[in-house]
């Protein structure tokens, strides 16, 4: 079986079960020349890199045309677009704070685009008016608790009234969440979300008080150490109760070793 065979060939384990394997991209012109064939849909879209090396943020306009070639390139494949997920090891000059102690429990992520809701809306209507080009999903990310979701849940409703108000054709896809905060994989029941994907680098750090960016405690900021894994499997059994997807990104669903125990998990 060659390598092109096997990437467009369904992803099927050892007990006949299935399981949809998809992509990360980080920047439009990765999928240049790439077939969507070779993945179930995108399970991570990063969106910062339309905030990144420029001199302003980008306008609606902009995002919109942008994420609806993403999505038209999927051909109705499922494509999961995170919103602006900045802080952290991740700044935005003039968006985001300097000289947090800890960025990575600082004003990262969700709590970034609440504390600008003006930049926030911009993005929701841009990814309200891309929306009938294919089969996209909305991912909130660095999600705490369950009154950050409603939140969003309004703001989505009022991207939709401001698009419907102007005459702009948009449609309203599913919204879902990342956990990759510990209290939200133990307190899924109380959240209002669509789908959840568990982002395991973060969830990892956070669970193992081990710094992804520090090499001293790298050894510590494991995804396959069972404090980790058992939280994979609370957010699966709590999807499961909701009856909502969940799936998993970041290192760990790359690393062929630890595979086995995700899926067992």
């Amino acid at each position: 079986c060659t390598a092109a065979a096997a990437a467009a060939a369904a992803a099927v384990g050892a007990d006949g079960v299935r399981v949809q394997v998809m992509i990360n991209v980080a920047d439009p012109a990765e999928l240049d020349g790439l077939d969507p064939a070779i993945c179930d849909g995108i399970g991570l879209v990063r969106t910062e890199f339309l905030f990144h090396g420029r001199s302003g943020l980008p306008d609606e306009d902009e995002q919109a045309a942008v994420y609806g070639r993403i999505i038209a390139w999927a051909g109705g494949r499922p494509v999961i677009i995170r919103t602006l997920d900045a802080g952290g090891d991740k700044p935005i000059p003039g968006l985001t704070r300097t000289g947090e102690t800890n960025p990575f429990l600082g004003l990262r992520g969700l709590r970034l685009s609440l504390a600008h809701p003006e930049v926030f809306a911009v993005q929701l209507r841009a990814l309200l008016r891309a929306a009938p080009a294919g089969n996209p999903r909305i991912m909130i990310p660095m999600v705490s608790v369950p009154a950050e979701m409603a939140r969003v849940r309004e703001l989505v409703a009022d991207a939709a009234a401001t698009l419907a108000a102007r005459g702009v054709a948009h449609a309203v896809p599913p919204v879902g969440m990342m956990v990759e905060v510990p209290a939200a994989a133990v307190t899924l029941d109380l959240f209002d979300t669509d789908f959840v994907s568990i982002g395991s680098n973060d969830l990892t750090q956070y669970v193992m008080a081990a710094g992804r960016d520090e090499p001293s405690v790298a050894a510590l900021a494991d995804a396959g150490n069972p404090a980790v894994l058992r939280l994979v499997r609370a957010t699966v059994e709590g999807a499961a109760a909701k009856g909502i997807p969940v799936s998993l990104c970041g290192d760990a669903g790359g690393d062929p070793a630890l595979v086995p125990a995700l899926l067992a998990a």
